[in-house]
């Protein structure tokens, strides 16, 4: 073996030996055993579709945070307006007993307004720069100050699992009414501002009965109608629980799959990368005493 053989195959050997560090440090740095594709076909092609399936539930979490959002806004809105019309309530059996005199009367007619202005404040509440009672509607109320509704009647729906949907609004329309009573002579009640304004001005008036227009019936049907959908956001809130629970543990399960195809034990790789690292400094102590370049191999 001439002195060129021995010089080439020790170059190749410390070539071999030097790429085998370089790819166990950067293992260790990137904290994956596949840089790339061809290190291991079969691995890679696991690992992009175990990435692709985290992708899809990552995004299915952020779908699931955001339904939350809708049904956290929406179930105190709800239940303030609850609160307010059994308060109104309240004050209609007291109108009802017929004793008070004017002043008593107007008390009543104005706490009734500001209930109506409590209940107005409800509707209109906001997500994310949305009136969450307005449908698919961008406008930023769902009752405007004249009490007419922006509420489109679309439904708003999110992904919150494979192949599931969910509508995450509550109609304004099937709680607050329509509104917009604005004939001369008014027309009848759409909604419950109409309705309370009527039921005010009745009161103040001294023409409340428990047999006009607007009465304990009629409240008793927005309470229905407002504590139904109260329900409505409990049984979706529910549906979100067990949909993030089952999405946090598919994630725990896919990201240690894609753990096992592409991962690095950091204290194996740190250990193998010494010891190689060690037999590479060896080899070019070796090669540097073995190859050595003399007079005669100049004059050959």
């Amino acid at each position: 073996m001439t002195q060129r053989s021995i010089a080439n195959n020790a170059l190749v050997n410390l070539q071999n030996t030097q790429a085998r560090t370089a790819k166990l440090q950067e293992q260790i740095t990137s904290g994956t055993s596949l840089s790339k594709g061809s290190d291991d076909s079969v691995r890679a092609s696991a690992a992009l579709r175990l990435n692709d399936q985290i992708a899809v539930n990552t995004e299915n979490g952020r779908s699931l945070n955001e339904a939350r959002g809708w049904m956290t806004t929406m179930e105190p809105a709800l239940d303030s307006t609850v609160d307010a019309l059994q308060d109104i309530r309240g004050r209609m059996v007291q109108a009802g007993n017929g004793s008070l005199d004017a002043t008593g009367r107007a008390a009543l007619a104005n706490a009734i307004r500001a209930g109506r202005d409590t209940i107005l404040g409800d509707a209109n509440t906001p997500y994310q720069g949305r009136a969450v009672f307005a449908g698919t509607s961008d406008s930023p109320v769902a009752f405007d100050a004249t009490y007419v509704g922006k509420d489109d009647g679309g439904v708003v729906s999110r992904t919150i699992s494979p192949g599931v949907t969910m509508t995450v609004n509550i109609s304004g329309k099937a709680v607050y009414g329509t509104g917009g009573s604005t004939a001369t002579p008014p027309a009848a009640p759409t909604s419950v501002f109409d309705e309370l304004t009527a039921l005010a001005d009745d009161i103040q008036n001294g023409t409340y009965s428990n047999t006009s227009a607007v009465n304990l019936t009629t409240i008793d049907k927005r309470i229905n109608l407002a504590t139904n959908a109260m329900a409505t956001i409990g049984a979706k809130t529910n549906q979100l629980d067990h949909a993030e629970d089952v999405n946090t543990e598919q994630l725990q399960y896919l990201t240690a799959q894609l753990d096992d195809v592409q991962g690095v034990d950091p204290a194996k790789a740190y250990l193998e990368f010494t010891q190689q690292n060690v037999a590479y400094q060896a080899a070019l102590q070796v090669t540097a005493k073995t190859v050595q370049t003399s007079l005669m191999d100049f004059l050959r």
